[in-house]
């Protein structure tokens, strides 16, 4: 027997199981945390930023890349990124980043420019930037979206928020004018002028002006504008006259405009309407006469004094204006004379009466049928100038309207200084064909014979005899005086007898008065015996 035990089994170990817990690091929140703060910024810078676009200037004075602010309203919307030449050297670009807030103004009108310190006709503008540095302006536009912009190189008048509308003036030369200038109504500032460009005729100015509310609403298709640059002085045959609008229109030019009353009722004119600029407010009244009828006159004699402009007056009132003055001369008749041509405004006359309407030439020769005539006056004696008077001369060789010429010929009759001119030069003329030579030897004669018979002797016997004569009424006349101191004792004071005695007394002292002034004015003057005495001695 075998008594060695069997192995018995062996008794089966547990079996350990492993379990793998997938845990996320903590450590790695942390990079995933600033990478999703970074995609979170990004996204709101994205969407925070505008649309980046260029403007184009022709320098870039005082702008700096990444400092220049782009602002509105002084708040700032943008800024400058860069700036750089264009390729062909014309100008700079900038390029500005804006914000959102400002991408849906960024349209077809917007405007840009850099504000800095600028003296322009509306004043100084731009001070502020001395301390902060210039910036670019921003104005909104209303068209369609747009990114690439042309900037102004002077900033604009009227921004595009100022309610108003824009008229077209039209004149003949630019005068003082520029942008900025005022429009003023009654003095009041309503607005300004924007621009000016050469017409299309090549012969007269567009000037483009804004006028803001409410004052746009008094502009009717019947309201004038004028030039009211400056101080207007006219010089004329109505004397000095002088006409000063505002202390800014005499430095910087102005417009001025008014509508007349009968014209408040109609509609406001719409904007874009085109206006006649007016060279004064005088000149206005003168376009009311748009009907002109030409006139030729000659004058022989000196116009020196008149000039074109000159006013053409029937009895004091104007009818008209002096077109031109020239000189002619005749070869066959070796004359040399001078045409005045006038322009003569028939709507200044009114015709009373019911009639049927006449032509100008018609009326005009039914007036010097009547004997109208053209003459030259002063008229300003300060300035020299003179006028065409028109009148009527009834003393006058009769006459006609002319009219085989360019222009119908009215007749004319001397001027007043012409007429005494000639009147002197024929007085002189008759005393040159006076035989003088004989007359003075005549005169002279006499004047010999005169001196020999204040020296004869008769002549001086006569004079002594006369001035006996007068001492001797002299004592005459004592002695009656002491006959009548006495005879005075023996009559009443009442008697007629002594009142008879005191007025013959009195009328010899007068006798022998006058006696003595005689001969004592013929010792002075012996000639008065043959001359008598001087008119102014009498």
């Amino acid at each position: 027997m075998n008594d060695r035990a069997e192995p018995q089994p062996a008794a089966e170990l547990p079996e350990a199981v492993v379990e793998t817990h997938r845990r996320f690091p903590v450590i790695w929140l942390i990079p995933l945390v600033a990478l999703a703060a970074a995609v979170w910024l990004a996204v709101v810078t994205i969407r925070a930023q505008g649309p980046v676009i260029s403007v184009r200037f022709e320098n870039a004075e005082g702008i700096e890349a990444g400092t220049t602010k782009v602002k509105y309203k002084n708040v700032d919307v943008g800024v400058v990124e860069n700036v750089r030449l264009l390729p062909d050297l014309s100008g700079v670009v900038l390029r500005a980043a804006m914000s959102r807030d400002a991408a849906p103004h960024l349209r077809q009108g917007t405007r840009f420019w850099v504000v800095k310190p600028r003296l322009s006709a509306g004043g100084v503008s731009g001070l502020g930037t001395l301390v902060s540095g210039a910036y670019v302006e921003m104005d909104p536009g209303s068209g369609n979206t747009q990114r690439d912009f042309v900037g102004l190189e002077t900033p604009p008048v009227v921004r595009a928020n100022v309610a108003g509308s824009e008229y077209v003036l039209t004149a003949e030369r630019l005068g003082s004018l520029t942008p900025g200038s005022p429009v003023s109504y009654r003095g009041l500032v309503a607005g300004e002028v924007l621009g000016y460009e050469l017409a299309g005729d090549q012969r007269s100015v567009d000037i483009y002006v804004f006028v803001r509310e409410p004052y746009n609403r008094l502009v009717r298709n019947d309201t004038r504008f004028w030039n009211a640059s400056g101080v207007d002085l006219a010089i004329g045959a109505e004397g000095v006259n002088v006409a000063i609008d505002s202390v800014q229109a005499i430095l910087t030019g102005g417009v001025s405009f008014d509508t007349p009353l009968v014209a408040m009722d109609r509609p406001p004119a719409p904007a874009g309407t085109t206006f006649p600029l007016f060279k004064s407010q005088a000149s206005i009244s003168e376009a009311m006469y748009t009907e002109k009828v030409p006139y030729l006159m000659y004058f022989d004699g000196s116009v020196r004094g008149l000039a074109a402009g000159a006013p053409v007056e029937f009895r004091g009132l104007k009818v008209g204006t002096v077109e031109d003055v020239s000189l002619v001369f005749d070869p066959e008749t070796v004359s040399v004379r001078v045409p005045v041509i006038a322009q003569v405004e028939p709507q200044r006359i009114a015709v009373t009466g019911e009639v049927e309407p006449m032509a100008p030439y018609d009326v005009m020769d039914k007036l010097v049928a009547r004997g109208l005539r053209a003459q030259l006056k002063p008229g300003n004696l300060l300035t020299g100038q003179l006028v065409v008077a028109l009148d009527l001369y009834s003393d006058r060789p009769p006459a006609e309207l002319k009219r085989g010429g360019r222009y119908p010929e009215l007749p004319t009759v001397p001027s007043d200084l012409e007429t005494i001119t000639r009147s002197l030069t024929d007085l002189f003329a008759k005393i040159g064909e006076l035989p003088l030579e004989p007359l003075v030897a005549d005169a002279r004669s006499a004047v010999q014979a005169m001196e020999k018979l204040m020296t004869s002797t008769d002549f001086q016997r006569s004079a002594t005899s006369l001035r006996q004569a007068a001492d001797a009424a002299k004592a005459a006349l004592v002695q009656m005086e002491t006959t009548l101191g006495t005879f005075e004792s023996m009559v009443g004071q009442d008697s007629a007898l002594r009142y008879d005695l005191a007025g013959t007394l009195a009328d010899m002292r007068d006798a022998a008065r006058s006696l003595r002034v005689f001969t004592d004015y013929l010792d002075r003057h012996p000639e008065a015996l043959l001359r008598g005495k001087p008119e102014a001695e009498r």
